[in-house]
């Protein structure tokens, strides 16, 4: 009753999060690629729990929704990550496997030899057809190992290009994400381990499998669930990464001459001293773009050639500066090197600390103490 239990309050959060997102007044894409996989995800864990259910002729479609509910869960992250837009055709692409993948099982049922379901998993009538049973389940293992790696190469790709766009991101780098992506890896090595198990040996109750999987899938369902809500930031920002992208593919098209971008370095050079935008915690290119009058492609393409980095390094470079001018002012020997580092732009105790040891070579506290501007990297 326990595994029950757990599973049937995976569902319950699902349904609680469906029900908040249908209420959202302005929807994303992600918000609609993440209820339809809440759906699926709700399909899934009441076949583990009730596969009686489903009609026999139809139960290879609940054996394979663990394949498309991955699908599912890759068009979430391509667009919470680079705001793909929801689309049916998607939905159907990613889709068409688990379709063939479980009429092929009512073919071969229905042609060759009879497959039944016990406790949600495939067996031949006939038990010679084991190597085509091995087969059969294959793809079951390799499919979603495929969208992981797919979903953990969108969010890399991901989290090396916000370094060109912002200059904080702790609330909008996706760890998170990355995480549970990685984790499902092992999460379909122990599933595998667990079938072979049960149905080997006595270790694991046969009758007991995928209420275990049941519950670790509810897990799963919890953390992507509290997340995404959590992530409102993404959503906000997310259009402006999207321009950013499209604008910088015609940059390589548009390359200005070589006197425009001195200049516009020179200008960029004099407003980060006198206005000091770097005083804000969410100081993005495009932001800084719209302030200055500047493309961003223009000024992006002035950051990482004229400059030779990239616009996270060199907002955050200003920022240390200003810790480093604020710690040997007398004015602010009241302040904590951490209330200073909020006041010069961080918004992160360990952000603000890796930054300054990799710009300084030493600790705040260090150089607070040595009262100089300490060894420079």
């Amino acid at each position: 009753m326990v595994l029950e239990g757990i599973a049937f309050s995976g569902i319950a959060i699902a349904l609680m999060c469906i029900a908040l997102l249908l209420s959202k007044k302005k929807k994303v894409s992600s918000d609609h690629y993440l209820i339809v996989w809440l759906l699926i995800g709700i399909a899934n864990l009441t076949y583990y729990l009730f596969p009686s259910l489903f009609p026999e002729i139809l139960q290879s479609f609940g054996f394979a929704l663990p394949v498309l509910s991955m699908g599912m869960l890759y068009l979430y992250v391509i667009s919470i990550t680079f705001n793909i837009q929801f689309r049916l055709s998607s939905l159907i692409r990613h889709s068409l496997f688990f379709i063939i993948y479980s009429l092929i099982f009512i073919v071969i049922s229905t042609f060759y030899s009879r497959i039944e379901f016990k406790n949600s998993i495939p067996f031949f009538i006939e038990e010679h057809h084991n190597r085509m049973l091995n087969l059969l389940t294959f793809p079951m293992a390799a499919v979603p190992v495929i969208y992981i790696i797919l979903c953990f190469l969108a969010l890399r790709k991901y989290q090396n290009m916000l370094a060109e766009y912002y200059s904080a991101l702790e609330k909008i780098n996706l760890n998170w994400l990355k995480y549970i992506i990685i984790s499902l890896i092992i999460l379909f090595i122990g599933v595998f381990c667990m079938i072979a198990l049960g149905t080997r040996t006595d270790v694991i109750p046969f009758d007991k499998i995928f209420q275990t999987v049941a519950v670790v899938q509810s897990g799963y369902l919890f953390c992507i669930v509290f997340f995404s809500l959590r992530q409102s930031i993404v959503f906000n920002q997310q259009g402006t990464l999207d321009a950013a992208m499209v604008v910088k593919q015609q940059s390589k098209t548009n390359v200005q001459n070589r006197n425009s971008s001195d200049a516009i370095s020179q200008k960029l050079l004099e407003f980060m001293k006198t206005d000091q935008p770097y005083l804000d915690e969410e100081l993005s290119l495009q932001k800084l773009s719209l302030l200055m009058n500047i493309s961003t492609h223009q000024l992006s393409q002035v950051i990482n050639q004229e400059l030779n980095t990239n616009f996270y390094k060199f907002v955050n470079a200003y920022r240390v500066e200003e810790v480093k001018r604020k710690l040997r002012d007398s004015e602010f020997e009241k302040y904590s090197i951490l209330g200073i580092a909020f006041e010069s732009g961080f918004n992160s105790k360990s952000t603000f600390n890796k930054i300054f040891k990799e710009e300084t070579g030493i600790t705040p506290s260090e150089f607070k103490k040595s009262g100089s501007v300490g060894k420079e990297s």
